[in-house]
């Protein structure tokens, strides 16, 4: 059913290709309207994922989360690869499907789907969209029962991968009675100026752009904590404030900044759920997160400390995942 499902979209994409190939429109020109269309309509089925060829890489399909809810398999049922943890309140869920996967596993051809009561609402771009590729959707924030917003990466051409130069932000209206999701208005700014870009000091002498894996925790009694397995204990600082992180058998992302040197302040982390064997350590470092607030790297070791005497956290550097 899955493989008919998508062989269909693919027809349906050369269609819409063929068509439009005479003005060959931006994928993100409709973040560059102060008010957008909504291609969002009542009772519209969730879209089909999109076939990409050699989408095969069993490694990056292990780490899609697993179904957990009647929406999940809704949206599973349409081909889409569940990444991310789902957000939801007010009986609104959002949730982040994929089609496929570049060499470091991050979504290709992706899309968040919103249910408003269990009713499917509609999605947060009228495309499908790519990692590291204008107009990307980065974070979604459900405001209210009856709002949203959400982050898109603008990349300028001379941009690098890492960091875009502009971020639009997208405010969205949500209806209950009959359930959509529609936009309002859209604001783009420098990237700098975005609250949820956060600018680093001392990046060489500090850790943006790096790498770690744990060593132990050292709880402030004297406990110790020592993972079975180092390299499912990780976290990536990347340069432009975001932060990847696996603990145990769960990925998580957020952000992260550094106004003054060895200070440190991590945002959220939203984190996938599934059970995993020996979660001591896993639910101790997701109970501390927001509350590291202070690094130092000594010997090649970083050290990350709560605010209080909560212990210490040690880590080694990490290799880069590989493609």
């Amino acid at each position: 059913m899955r493989n008919f499902l998508r062989t269909i979209a693919v027809l349906a994409y050369v269609v819409m290709t063929v068509a439009a190939a005479p003005g060959q429109i931006s994928a993100a020109a409709w973040l560059d309207e102060p008010k957008p269309a909504s291609w969002n309509k009542p009772s519209f089925p969730i879209p089909t994922a999109p076939w990409i060829q050699g989408n095969e890489d069993a490694r990056c399909k292990d780490l899609a989360r697993p179904p957990q809810s009647e929406e999940d398999n809704r949206v599973r049922d349409r081909g889409w690869d569940l990444v991310g943890a789902y957000q939801g309140g007010w009986r609104i869920l959002m949730i982040r499907g994929t089609a496929g996967y570049d060499g470091m596993c991050r979504p290709r051809q992706y899309q968040d789907f919103v249910f408003v009561h269990g009713v499917f609402a509609g999605t947060l771009s009228p495309k499908a969209m790519d990692s590291r590729a204008d107009g990307a959707l980065d974070r979604v924030l459900l405001e209210s029962d009856s709002r949203l917003s959400a982050e898109y990466r603008r990349y300028a051409p001379a941009d690098p991968l890492c960091c875009p130069s502009r971020i639009t932000r997208v405010t969205f209206e949500i209806g209950k009675d009959t359930p959509f999701v529609r936009p309002l208005s859209a604001t783009t700014t420098a990237a700098a100026q975005s609250d949820n870009e956060s600018a680093t000091v001392d990046e060489a002498d500090g850790i943006g752009g790096t790498r770690w894996q744990l060593v132990k925790f050292e709880s402030g009694n004297g406990t110790t904590l020592i993972p079975d397995d180092e390299s499912k204990y990780t976290v990536n600082f990347e340069n432009d404030g975001h932060v990847a992180v696996r603990l145990n058998c769960n990925r998580g992302s957020g952000t992260w900044k550094s106004t003054e040197k060895n200070e440190l302040e991590f945002g959220p982390l939203a984190l996938t759920r599934a059970m995993c064997l020996n979660m001591t350590l896993h639910d101790r470092i997701a109970e501390d997160w927001t509350a590291l607030r202070s690094y130092t790297i000594k010997d090649d070791h970083l050290f990350l400390s709560p605010a209080a005497d909560g212990g210490t956290y040690e880590f080694a550097p990490a290799a880069a995942e590989k493609p």
